[in-house]
């Protein structure tokens, strides 16, 4: 048995689950973009105003704060599916990292 109220005339109610995808995908492109422009910004610290630590707390924030505050919203949402695919973004600041560091991006 749900621990929901039931709506006036016993009608179910509505989760919104368009809206609720909408939000992670904004947060996912947060993460997606924020993680990888951080931790070239440290990596670049020594060429411009900032520290380093600043510009890696930033990426870590992104890359993985991000994904974590996603999957708690869409699980408060009931959106099960949503919650994994954020919770899947945990593998992007490993992805990224390797990329920029074998490219040569890295200094």
């Amino acid at each position: 048995m749900s621990e929901r109220p039931s709506t006036p005339g016993g009608g179910r109610n509505t989760r919104h689950p368009t809206g609720i995808r909408v939000v992670i995908v904004v947060l996912a492109l947060f993460a997606l973009v924020l993680g990888p422009v951080g931790y070239l910004m440290g990596i670049d610290a020594d060429s411009h105003a900032g520290s380093a630590a600043e510009w890696f707390t930033l990426a870590f924030g992104a890359a993985v704060g991000i994904p974590f505050l996603a999957a708690a919203v869409a699980t408060v949402a009931g959106d099960r599916k949503a919650a994994l695919w954020a919770l899947a973004l945990l593998v992007w600041p490993v992805v990224f990292v390797v990329v920029i560091h074998l490219s040569g991006s890295a200094g």
